[in-house]
């Protein structure tokens, strides 16, 4: 039996409370090897959860692990998984993989350089119901699509304690979804324009490689609840993703990014989602900066 790949998780606030640390120590291709985090009391409170340590310095979990898992701002994580990538660990990114461009392309290229795995949490991607939504689209051309993701998440408090998200706002907060959706969905997105208004609603418009053009509307101040709704038009009709209808999957999300990391991290193999992808994503996210 193959023994479990030793990931270290570097971060302790609520994503890596509710989302990393639960998944990674589930096992059975992982186990969570300890914790690091730039708050002492936050990492030891998180590893105390699940009878692991609290490392005193991230050198220390870079030499405690294989994989290492992140769960801190898009700034932090581009710095910090150079490091990691020049010491051969493999990489589990959050999205967006930094907040520029030039942090994002210096990551692609310590990894390149370094030669080792990486993969971007872009959770829909890791869900049964969206694989087999975009399998069904190998039969079925499109031409174009829309489509809206809106939520009450800058409005309800959910981000006060994220001062990151404060000032990149919902188009680095959701827009790498959607992006990354459409971009699946329709062939890759080589350009992106924007418009937005006072009230944080922004509208991208994509044109594709193959000439499809695509439309997304993100907003994080539409209460009381998120919507994510996508419609996608070819010569045969119409494809609806209403993410409101699909069913409750995150078992088996996590497993599945939890396996497909483990086989990463022991065969070097690339990822399909990987660091090469965040950086196109970062790009189009650049494109699509409000002027």
């Amino acid at each position: 039996m193959t023994a479990p790949v030793e990931v270290g998780l570097v971060g302790a606030g609520p994503w890596a409370r509710i989302f990393h640390a639960p998944t990674f120590a589930a096992g059975p291709e992982t186990r969570l090897a300890g914790v690091w985090s730039r708050s002492r009391p936050a990492a030891e409170r998180l590893a105390a959860e699940y009878g692991v340590p609290a490392f005193g310095s991230y050198e220390e979990l870079l030499g405690r692990c294989a994989g290492v898992v992140f769960a801190v701002p898009p700034d932090v994580q581009a710095a910090l998984a150079v490091r990691a990538a020049r010491a051969g660990r493999a990489l589990l990114l959050e999205k967006p993989i930094a907040l520029s461009v030039a942090d994002a392309e210096a990551l692609a290229q310590a990894v390149t350089a370094a030669g080792v795995a990486t993969q971007i949490v872009l959770t829909h991607r890791y869900r049964p119901v969206i694989r087999d939504f975009l399998a069904r689209l190998r039969d079925f051309p499109v031409f174009g699509a829309r489509g809206c993701q809106l939520t009450g998440e800058f409005l309800d408090g959910t981000y006060d304690d994220s001062p990151w998200r404060a000032t990149a706002g919902v188009l680095y907060n959701t827009g790498p979804h959607g992006l990354d959706l459409l971009d699946a969905a329709l062939g890759p997105i080589e350009e992106v324009r924007s418009m937005s208004n006072k009230d944080g609603l922004l509208a991208l418009t994509c044109r594709h490689e193959n000439d499809a053009v695509s439309q997304l509307t993100i907003c994080g101040r539409v209460p009381p609840r998120r919507r994510s709704h996508y419609e996608l038009y070819g010569p045969r009709g119409t494809l609806t993703l209403d993410f409101d209808r699909l069913p409750e999957d995150s078992g088996a999300t996590r497993a599945n990014l939890r396996a497909e990391f483990a086989h990463a991290v022991c065969t070097g193999e690339p990822h399909p989602i990987d660091v090469h992808r965040g950086l196109h994503l970062q790009r189009l996210l650049a494109q699509a900066e409000p002027s």
